[in-house]
C-alpha cells in the first residue's frame, strides 16, 4: 500500500511542478495503445497461420497417401498395375 500511495504522491507532486513551469500536459501517442491495429495485426496472423496449416496439412496428406501406396505395392495390395 505505502509504494502505491508514494507513486501517487509523487506523481501529483510531478503534476504541480508541471503546472507551476506553465508547461501544457498534452498527452503523446507513446501514452496510448491502439488496441485495434493489435487487433487487425493479430486477425492477420491467424489468418496467415490457418492458410499456412491447411498448405502443411494437404502436403502431409499427400505423403501419407503415397507411402500407403509404396507400402500397398510392396506386398500386393494395390491389385495389378498396368
Amino acid at each position: 500500500m505505502s509504494t502505491s500511495y508514494a507513486d501517487s504522491a509523487q506523481a501529483r507532486e510531478w503534476d504541480r511542478r508541471f503546472d507551476q513551469w506553465g508547461r501544457t500536459k498534452a498527452p503523446s501517442e507513446e501514452d496510448f495503445h491502439d488496441y485495434e491495429a493489435a487487433a487487425l495485426v493479430r486477425t492477420e496472423a491467424q489468418a496467415t497461420r490457418a492458410a499456412l496449416q491447411l498448405a502443411e496439412r494437404k502436403a502431409t496428406a499427400k505423403r501419407i497417401n503415397a507411402a500407403v501406396e509404396q507400402i500397398g505395392d510392396f506386398f500386393g495390395m494395390n491389385g495389378e498395375k498396368t
